[in-house]
């Protein structure tokens, strides 16, 4: 086959679902991207992406909440590329994984030492076995739906009955190791930390999904006085809004801070990292009790791209803008939700707004409906740039009043 005939090939729209359903589960990679139909992008500027087929659609996923300062942003693509040609993988210690850490030291208050990781995922897990060395308990306490990625300690919610119910695939024993409690029930947190054997309490200081669920500062208050009466540690996991929120992430704006935090997303400017940052004393023990290797810890490409992107998110202007932007957003969908005569609520953390339509069917469709319209979000939720335009502003409050029309 020519390489013509095999480009043409790889861009053919039709073709593309089965042959993805022939060679990945569910014909996705991403559980978040089970599209129906299935979308498929080959380009992406700004705030807008295009789709295989031609068409262009206006982005509110932003690389799952990595991207605030937008796709493909010039002072990133101008230090990949850069680096690229420097090489890709050193095997070994590059200066460029020192003046990242230095960046992330100087913005996020709980940060004295990083270690990075391939992901928040990796940061999750790496936390945890951190916290069990560090208090040599064997424990973890999370709240119910607080989301810290897919690894077994932390794939464990409440049922329906509000007992703790773990994912499946994750052996009993292991599930037994978590504690969950909701957030707003203080008595049965303290409950689970004055049993005197939990490593640490595991949150998103956000509240569940980035906010999704929103959470009292006064929760993480009590919690970090809680934490500290039991020696636990507590971890935030801000690898959604660690430098979204603010330079600081969730922890500034709370004031309350964490002897752990997760980082992943925004640090890398859209490139894949996670990290573990806080106490010299919990990190440095990743220079002798605890081995953690991983090949692509700190990758030349990743530290380039998020060297560039902490750089520019360090000012707070980036956070700023998609803020007010994300504001403008709110206000209009609201008023979208009225003049459509849905009942249902948008509400905001930052730049990121959250939609929900009380008919619970007519919720299930609206992403989709979203999409037909021209506009990508993220399950339900829209994550704003700093590139978001009042054309945008314009074309997402006319989308959504016709994705309302959809669904009636």
């Amino acid at each position: 086959m020519s390489s013509t005939s095999a480009t043409a090939r790889s861009l053919d729209a039709d073709a593309l679902p089965e042959r993805a359903r022939r060679v990945l589960p569910g014909g996705s990679t991403h559980a978040a991207r089970e599209y129906q139909p299935p979308l498929y992008v080959v380009r992406s500027q700004g705030s807008h992406k295009w789709l295989i087929d031609g068409r262009e659609i206006l982005d509110y996923t932003m690389g799952h909440g990595a991207l605030l300062l937008g796709h493909a942003h010039p002072e990133v693509v101008a230090a990949v590329q850069q680096q690229v040609e420097r090489g890709t993988h050193f095997g070994a210690a590059s200066p460029l994984e020192v003046e990242w850490a230095e960046l992330i030291t100087s913005l996020v208050p709980s940060a004295e030492e990083v270690r990075f990781t391939a992901s928040g995922t990796e940061a999750a897990m790496l936390s945890i076995r951190l916290a069990r060395a560090a208090t040599g308990r064997p424990y973890i306490v999370k709240f119910d739906q607080h989301f810290h990625g897919w690894s077994d300690s932390v794939s464990v919610d409440l049922d329906a009955a509000g007992q703790a119910s773990a994912a499946a695939g994750i052996a009993p024993a292991t599930a037994a190791l978590t504690r969950v409690v909701r957030a707003d029930d203080h008595g049965a947190l303290a409950a689970a930390l004055h049993l005197g054997d939990a490593a640490a309490l595991i949150v998103e200081p956000s509240g569940a999904h980035y906010g999704r669920e929103t959470l009292d500062p006064e929760v993480l208050r009590r919690a970090r006085t809680l934490c500290d009466e039991t020696g636990t540690l507590l971890i935030f996991d801000e690898v959604v809004t660690g430098f979204r929120v603010a330079p600081g992430g969730m922890q500034s704006l709370v004031g309350v801070i964490p002897d752990l935090s997760l980082l992943g997303k925004v640090m890398a400017g859209g490139l894949p990292a996670g990290a573990v940052v806080g106490k010299r004393s919990v990190l440095e023990l990743l220079a002798g009790s605890i081995h953690h290797p991983g090949t692509f810890n700190a990758n030349p490409l990743s530290a380039a791209a998020g060297i560039a992107t902490l750089r520019v998110v360090s000012t707070g202007q980036p956070q700023r803008a998609a803020s007010t932007y994300a504001a403008a957003l709110e206000s209009g969908w609201r008023s979208a939700l009225t003049a459509g005569g849905r009942s249902g609520r948008v509400w905001r953390l930052s730049s990121i707004i959250h939609v929900e339509l009380e008919d619970p069917a007519a919720q299930s469709r609206l992403a989709g409906a979203l999409r037909e319209e021209g506009v990508d979000l993220l399950h339900t939720s829209a994550f704003c740039s700093a590139v978001h335009t009042d054309a945008d502003l314009e074309t997402s409050i006319a989308a959504l009043s016709r994705a309302l029309g959809r669904l009636a």
